[in-house]
Order: structure tokens, then sequence, then C-alpha cells
């Protein structure tokens, strides 16, 4: 039982580690907080929030600076009508050399990881439950997007319509304790098993590679201020599985989110 334990550990350990030897290193960022926030008990619209500085500024949303507390996104579905489903509320980190191998990225954990490539900013979430059963943030939008409402697994049409006919398009509320922005999605796309290996290589051009692979996908269009969202999920009902990776980890999804005026 022990070595059982000790295997499942190493194996979510490893969770995305495929990524983490393509990064390029990142630019030096200054993330220090500006004091641009109204008192905590004022909760503003992020978009007439004042700037201090014109200097550019890494890791916003419309007018929220992501790095500065817990961001949390509630969709509201196109279908069905009036359903709603939650990215809970996360610290988001810069990121850093190892921060896929050293545990600060652990599933189950309420953070995320923000990378940069070619002027557009994206989010490392992880999805779904580690062995000890600790739920993943961006859980329940997996399980929208794979799940009937007895959330069993969907085959391959029933998922890609959800995403393409439910997700995309939707509104997004991206949300902290001090402000609120309005966003919409306006990229979506679902990776499967056997291309997640070519993805892996692309972290640093991944709208470009989205773009001209998946072209319906909406990212040949997608606008520079957009917020990706990276996410894992499972494999299809009717889809052939891979036998090297987890449960949890057979695909991954992509999703682009533009601030809405």
């Amino acid at each position: 039982m022990a070595i059982f334990i000790l295997v499942k550990m190493i194996r979510f350990a490893r969770f995305d580690q495929n990524m983490s030897p393509i990064i390029r290193e990142q630019p030096t960022l200054d993330i220090v907080a500006q004091n641009t926030t109204p008192p905590a008990s004022d909760i503003q619209l992020a978009e007439g929030s004042p700037q201090e500085e014109e200097s550019e500024q890494w890791m916003t949303f419309g007018g929220m600076h992501l790095l500065d507390e817990k961001v949390g996104f509630t969709f509201s579905m196109r279908c069905p009508v009036d359903k709603r489903v939650d990215i809970v509320p996360i610290e988001i980190i810069p990121w850093y050399p190892g921060v896929f191998e050293d545990g600060a990225f652990g599933i189950g954990k309420e953070l995320a990881v923000a990378w940069e490539h070619l002027g557009y900013e994206g989010l490392w979430i992880h999805s779904g439950w580690d062995f000890w059963l600790e739920r993943s943030p961006a859980t329940d939008l997996q399980y929208f997007l794979e799940t009937d409402d007895l959330n069993e697994v969907q085959p391959l049409k029933t998922m890609e319509a959800k995403l393409n006919e439910c997700l995309l398009g939707s509104a997004v509320e991206v949300y902290s304790q001090k402000f609120v922005q309005q966003g919409q999605v306006t990229a979506a796309v679902r990776i499967p098993s056997g291309q997640v290996e070519e993805l892996s290589h692309h972290t640093m051009d991944l709208v470009p590679y989205l773009a001209s692979a998946y072209p319906e996908s909406g990212f040949a269009e997608l606008n520079p201020d957009a917020l990706l969202i990276y996410f894992c999920g499972r494999a299809a009902l009717d889809e052939i599985t891979d036998p090297d990776a987890d449960y949890w980890t057979q695909t991954r999804y992509v999703i682009a989110i533009a601030p809405v005026e």
C-alpha cells in the first residue's frame, strides 16, 4: 500500500511537466502592486479604476491587476439558459524556472501560473481531483464540458457541442475582492490526446499555433487584450485514451476571454 501511494504521489507531482522544459526564460517583471485600489469596502468596476503610471503593466485584464489578489471567474453559459459555472478565486503566481517541479503548482491548490507569449497573457489552471480527493479550481468548468447531469463522461460530439455552442461566446465575470471586470469567451479549442505532445512544443507561440492548427477556434482573430486559460481534460466516452497520460490529463482545453467595456 505504501508503494502504491508513493507511485500515485509521484504521478501527480509530474502533472503537466511536459510543458516546463520548453518554456523560454521569461523577462524580468516588475510585479509590485500599485496603490490604485479603493478601500476594501468599495467594489468598483475595473474599467473605471485609476492608473497612477502610464508604464505597461503585466498580467492585467481590463483595468484589473491580476497579481494583486485572488481572482475568480463566473461563466454565464449560452446553454442551457441561466447556467453558471465558476472557477473559484485563485492566487496567480508568475512563472519561474522550476514552478512545475518544486510543488508550488501542486494539483488541488487554489492557484494558477501566469505566463506571457508574443504579447498574449495566459494562466495554467489545474482541473480534476488529486489522489487525496482535493478539488482543483477549474474542475466545475471541466465537468460542464465533459459530463451530463449525472456526471457521466459524454461522447466527443457532445463535448465539442458544449464547447462551441455553450461556452464560446458566453459572458464571463472576472472578479476580485475589490474589482469586477466583464468579459466574453472569444476563442475556445479542445486538443485531443494525440495532439497534446505537439501542443507542448508551442508554449511560447501558442496563439499563432492554435490559429494555424485549429482555424475554426477563433484564435486567428484574437485580441491581444484577451486572457488565455489553459487546463486539462479527460478523454471522451468514444475516444481512444493515451496509456501514458493520467485519467485527468488526457486532453487540453484552451479558451480566451476578452474584456468587455
